[in-house]
């Protein structure tokens, strides 16, 4: 990630916003939070005459001209210091690498809700299982992130996990459950104690977007477990 400050000059402003944006077609471009620009439809156009990186983002909804004075790239977010045409104040619009622009704050609270929402409809669904510890806590050691709402349905001695994820993460995201949910079920069958017999695994994807988990699922050994996808 970049991190060019005021005394970069105007060709390697515009190299590292032009290599940021050929990374990441789809990028989108914030201002105090709001979204200004999706890159996927919007268009752009650098240039470096005259000692100046001059950035123009234009879609169908509005249209802005800034010169860009340094960047600095921050946990995968590139910040980028602008100035107005005839204005010394800067100001700071932000680069995100995809269309998941949600603040941390949004994201935690959508994901509370998912929650909510995937215990009454699992509980709908599997009327004759128990529902057992629901959750996405963050467990990096064992590389479980809060994307995924994971947990098992328990009948008798014998349990199914679940992982979970909903329609607003990105895609790379809901195609990844497959691969948490095998983690997951290992994590899982490591850590029963021989109190139950963890049969096999259910990944819950949105609608329309399971076509790659049931493509990989299919090449997977029904020997080690069954394996289920629903949406």
């Amino acid at each position: 990630m970049p991190s060019l400050k005021t005394e970069a000059s105007a060709a390697e402003l515009t190299c590292a916003l032009e290599a940021f944006l050929a990374e990441h077609p789809r990028a989108a471009v914030l201002e105090d939070g709001r979204v200004l620009f999706k890159m996927l439809t919007a268009r752009y156009a650098l240039s470096a005459e005259h000692g100046r990186c001059v950035l123009h983002l234009w879609s169908e909804e509005r249209n802005l001209v800034r010169t860009v004075t340094g960047l600095d790239g921050r946990k995968n977010v590139l910040r980028i210091e602008t100035r107005r045409f005839g204005q010394s104040k800067p100001q700071t619009q932000q680069l995100v690498p995809d269309r998941d622009t949600r603040t941390p704050t949004t994201r935690e609270a959508t994901r509370k809700r998912y929650l909510r929402l995937l215990e009454r409809v699992m509980t709908r669904t599997f009327p004759d299982f128990t529902i057992d510890s629901l959750g996405n806590a963050m467990d990096l050691e064992h590389s479980f992130g809060p994307a995924y709402a994971r947990g098992a349905l328990v009948r008798g001695p014998k349990a199914w996990v679940v992982i979970a994820v909903k329609s607003e993460e990105t895609q790379a995201t809901i195609d990844g459950a497959l691969t948490l949910g095998i983690l997951w079920l290992a994590y899982c069958r490591e850590h029963s104690g021989g109190r139950r017999i963890f049969e096999g695994l259910k990944v819950i994807v949105p609608a329309g977007m399971a076509a790659v988990t049931r493509g990989r699922m299919a090449w997977l050994n029904p020997a080690l477990a069954k394996w289920g996808c629903s949406n």
